[in-house]
């Protein structure tokens, strides 16, 4: 009697450990909310300055594909492929890294990094011009990232 007992309190520790694991979405689509100044390039895409919010797709096969969102409505404004990243010490938060750039250029994102862990995303410079995806782009000036969630 006793064993069935201990079967069962271990049983639902189990199940309770296999439940509660997926309503932790920010820590698998690695949610992050950000605000530029100025037009940024990401991948192939041109933000315009605003809020946007960056997820990695929620699917197991596509692990370096990156959704960018309005904050404002959550519209989908572009998904963004990029190579896995790795950094040697983790920090609490966001961190991004540039490709260098000369003054007027548009700053591109080489490598977002997630809060708190080693590895991030890596995104190819595109040497091509390509057009603005935000709407209500008047800045053209290099890129500042700013107000990180």
């Amino acid at each position: 009697m006793k064993s069935i007992r201990v079967l069962t309190v271990v049983s639902l520790g189990l199940l309770t450990g296999f439940l509660a694991n997926p309503l932790k979405a920010d820590d698998f689509n690695k949610e992050t909310i950000v605000t530029i100044d100025n037009p940024m390039q990401v991948g192939n895409v041109v933000l315009a300055p605003g809020k946007y919010d960056f997820q990695l797709a929620q699917t197991q096969t596509a692990q370096n594909v990156v959704y960018i969102r309005e904050a404002s409505n959550y519209h989908l404004v572009a998904t963004v492929f990029g190579d896995s990243a790795f950094r040697l010490y983790p920090h609490g938060k966001s961190g991004w890294v540039f490709y260098p750039s000369q003054p007027g250029q548009v700053a591109a994102l080489k490598i977002w990094y997630f809060a708190g862990e080693n590895n991030g995303i890596q995104f190819q410079d595109y040497k091509t011009p390509v057009p603005m995806v935000a709407k209500n782009h008047t800045a053209t000036s290099t890129g500042a990232v700013g107000g990180m969630k």
